[in-house]
């Protein structure tokens, strides 16, 4: 399984590359950034830092699109840090980005079409413009998993809008336009809330993964006091950037009214592109809001074909989070563990 990965490296971004690092079956070609929970800049070097502390630093990494299409460049250090990946300490790896741009490397990854898929776990920015220059991408990749949009669930950024489809809304109305009426397999998988927000990670799930790497507890609690630089000394950088990052993200949650947890959305889309998830899907057609800003970034799906158009989109409509967190903790085991 070949797998291309274009993230805005915050936490669970980097869940999602551990989780590719650390599975024997998949080899990432590369590596690509949008602006959305950090800038392309930053989740460059972010994705950078995560891959050499994993094992994977000869994967290539090119900053992509700095801003969304036509909106103001917009992300979340309240959600992710200032830095996008908590409170973890990272390697600066500047003089390691590549030199040359990202489609190049876009370009390269589907020269022999049916080899790549295309993991996006980001604002749609980069596969817009890819699209624009390469109208064929369907018909060169494997796949296309998305993770973006809501449905029947609330938005996590307005009220009726996901963060990723949010931030680019005229790049995610594009992309969906462009798979129209393609054959079914050539249609994106594309993950909403309604199934990441059920990848909710725990502190206890957190423990039982470092126990089964062979490391001590980390505890963490909301009654812990609270210290905004890493503290995790679990004997492995792995573990380390994965308890220190998370801690930050649990904090979030909680200062946000949705518990001491953390929500996966990017690790369940990763294990969707490398086949690794037990899902559910439907065809349907997707449309965005682009034009308003009440409903900036709403995802609209008719299941009952009422715009009479052809389905652009399979939906995951069912998964299966105890799954997900055991194939995480199984990839973490691996890393640690890698000779």
């Amino acid at each position: 399984m070949k797998i291309l990965a274009d993230v805005d490296t915050g936490i669970d971004d980097a869940c999602a590359l551990l989780q590719l690092c650390g599975c024997p079956d998949v080899e990432l070609v590369g590596a690509t950034t949008t602006s959305g929970n950090t800038t392309a800049q930053q989740a460059a070097l972010n994705t950078l830092a995560v891959l050499e502390i994993a094992g994977r630093g000869e994967v290539e990494v090119a900053v992509g699109t700095p801003q969304p299409l036509r909106r103001p460049l917009a992300t979340t250090p309240e959600t992710h840090g200032p830095g996008g990946l908590g409170h973890a300490a990272l390697p600066n790896l500047t003089t390691r980005l590549s030199p040359r741009p990202w489609l190049e490397l876009w370009r390269d990854a589907v020269r022999h079409p049916g080899e790549v898929t295309l993991l996006v776990t980001g604002p749609l920015t980069n596969l817009a413009v890819a699209l624009q220059e390469l109208p064929d991408l369907p018909e060169r990749l494997a796949g296309v998993v998305i993770m973006g949009g809501a449905f029947w669930h609330l938005g996590n950024t307005t009220p009726t809008a996901e963060w990723n489809t949010w931030c680019d809304p005229d790049a995610a109305k594009q992309v969906f336009a462009h798979f129209e009426g393609l054959e079914e397999s050539r249609l994106p998988i594309l993950c909403a809330t309604e199934m990441t927000e059920r990848i909710e990670y725990t502190p206890a799930l957190l423990d039982d993964l470092l126990r089964q790497a062979g490391a001590p507890p980390v505890g963490y609690t909301a009654s812990r006091a609270r210290a905004a630089h890493p503290q995790a000394d679990t004997g492995h950088a792995v573990l380390d950037l994965l308890a220190d990052a998370l801690r930050f993200y649990f904090e979030f949650h909680h200062d946000y009214d949705q518990g001491y947890v953390a929500h996966l959305h990017d690790l369940f889309a990763a294990q969707v592109a490398s086949g690794q998830a037990r899902v559910e899907l439907q065809s349907t057609v997707v449309d965005v809001e682009a034009a308003s800003d009440l409903m900036r970034g709403t995802t609209v799906r008719d299941d009952r074909g009422i715009w009479q158009r052809r389905p652009n989109v399979r939906v995951v409509t069912d998964n299966h989070p105890q799954e997900v967190f055991a194939s995480f903790a199984h990839s973490i085991e691996r890393l640690v563990h890698r000779p």
